[in-house]
């Protein structure tokens, strides 16, 4: 989006050292421990620089598939509150530090944002925050519509029944969240508010973030059966067709792995 500094430089030096705790997914907590309760009502004061950022990008995202959803499966979209914590918080998935980065609780419908962790992001790596920020939203929010639509818990039952089948269904839901982001990322562009070149940083950047290159970026070996997130080929290929077609319905990486 119309900000300063470019999301590929920013991505990949994200991938290198918070991957894989950034975009860590809907289940990355245990349910076993529901700790204490969220806030209730979901209210964020918008006061510092980047809960600002949160907050336009939630608000963007938000009402994208408050139009979106119901147009494409009926029904009404129900809302996701946004909360902002610092150093831990109490979940309906578990009690979470800020190790977790940014993530959405499929058990409470909330989506946890460490304002601590991505000013950490901003000071430390010498990252411009508006765009790492809009990126990461857009993926949370892709988990929210999957919990709406019976998604998440669909794929946790299929995980609980087949373990061996649970990183191929975590794939799954990862790259359908990348797509959806695409499918919102083709709307703001039509808006007009992404910047000549954008999209192009932005499938650079998602190339920067498959787990393939995690893996030959930190020197492991490449192994796909330990893939939670998907290759760069298939990061990719996800947001490309969701950005390329503008169609939600278009993302059914569980039909075509």
């Amino acid at each position: 989006m119309k900000a300063g500094g470019g999301i590929l430089g920013l991505i990949v030096v994200l991938a290198a050292v918070f991957l894989p705790r950034l975009l860590g997914g809907s289940q990355g907590l245990a349910t076993t421990d529901p700790g204490p309760a969220p806030p209730a009502g979901g209210e964020v004061a918008c006061d510092t620089e980047i809960e600002q950022i949160l907050c336009g990008a939630v608000d963007d995202v938000s009402e994208y598939w408050i139009v979106e959803y119901p147009r494409q499966w009926g029904g009404q979209y129900r809302e996701a509150d946004t909360v902002f914590f610092s150093g831990a918080v109490g979940t309906g998935c578990g009690q979470a530090s800020s190790q977790m980065g940014p993530f959405y609780c499929p058990a409470d419908g909330l989506v946890y944002f460490d304002t601590d962790f991505l000013l950490q992001m901003q000071q430390q790596l010498g990252a411009v925050g508006d765009l790492a920020a809009q990126y990461i939203v857009a993926h949370e929010y892709g988990h929210h519509v999957q919990n709406v639509l019976g998604v998440s818990t669909e794929v946790s039952r299929l995980q609980q029944q087949d373990p061996a089948q649970a990183n191929q269904l975590s794939v799954a839901l990862e790259l359908q969240a990348d797509c959806f982001a695409g499918v919102w990322a083709r709307s703001a562009d039509q808006r007009g508010l992404l910047e000549q070149g954008e999209i192009q940083e932005a499938v650079a950047a998602a190339e920067a973030v498959g787990d393939d290159r995690i893996q030959r970026d930190a020197g492991m070996s490449v192994d796909s059966d330990t893939f939670t997130h998907g290759s760069s080929e298939q990061r990719v290929q996800w947001f490309r067709r969701g950005y390329d077609t503008g169609d939600p319905k278009r993302c059914t990486t569980f039909d075509e792995l």
